[in-house]
Order: structure tokens, then sequence, then C-alpha cells
């Protein structure tokens, strides 16, 4: 992979779950989920575990906190503006945690050997926080009728 496409995978620039599935052949059978303090592995699951396990939390997280936001916009604007800027976050802040988590284990043989590089979340968290001030931004509420 060339210097060009890891920035955009650690950016969360393409669809994380589609570049999940594409590099699988690069990846462990079971890939580590879970770290100790001493970022050791010690919890396991396989690709399409984990892929649908956090795309259904992005995608429950944002409905659930966007779509609170939208129907409270009558008790106050301000309140829905921020609620769909943190759904938008959370939900991209998901993303970054499963790209940190596939990029750990590129070319990985043993997943029990594995640690968890936070640094590889801090462009994909910058994007997602910048996303959700972008959507506090520009979301103007209707009154509701």
């Amino acid at each position: 992979m060339g210097l060009g496409d890891r920035c955009l995978h650690r950016a969360g620039l393409r669809s994380d779950r589609l570049w999940s599935v594409c590099s699988s052949e690069r990846l462990p059978e079971e890939l580590a989920t879970h770290w100790n303090e001493q970022n050791i592995a010690g919890g396991f699951e396989p690709l399409f575990g984990i892929n649908l396990l956090l795309s259904a939390t992005a995608i429950v997280f944002c409905a659930l906190v966007c779509g609170l936001a939208i129907a409270r916009r009558g008790a106050s604007a301000l309140l829905a503006r921020v609620g769909v800027g943190l759904g938008v976050f959370f939900a991209l802040g998901v993303n970054a945690m499963h790209l940190t988590l596939i990029a750990s284990q590129l070319d990985a043989q043993d997943p029990t050997r594995v640690t968890m590089d936070p640094a590889l979340m801090i462009p994909t968290l910058g994007l997602a926080a910048l996303a959700g001030v972008l959507a506090f931004t520009f979301y103007r509420p209707q009154p509701a009728t």
C-alpha cells in the first residue's frame, strides 16, 4: 500500500467497512478487539462480526442521537443543533475506532501479539470532530409544526 493510500485510510476518507473487506486477506482470521491496560490483546472476533457490530453501533448512535435532537427541536433549536453535531461525531468516532482496529492488524501473523496504536485514531477523530462541528454549524432546524 502506497503512502497516499495509507494516509487516506488513516484519515478515514474511504469507506472503512469496504476497505476492511478488501484488505481481509492481509488480516488474521480472528482479530483482536479488546486490550488490557498493558496493551495486551484479550478479546478476539472475526472480521464479519466486527464490521456488523461497529456498523450497527454507528447507525444506532447516529439515528438515536440525531433523531432525538431533531424530534425535540421545538424545545430548543440550539439543543437540536448540538444533538445533531454530537450524533455525527459519535457515529464517525466509531468509524475511527474501526479503522484503528483494522489498520493496527494489517499483515499481523498472530493477533495475540498485536498492540493497538492510538496514534492511528487521531486523524479520524479529528475528521469526526470537524464533521460534528460542520453538522452543528449548518443544521438549521425549522420549528416543529
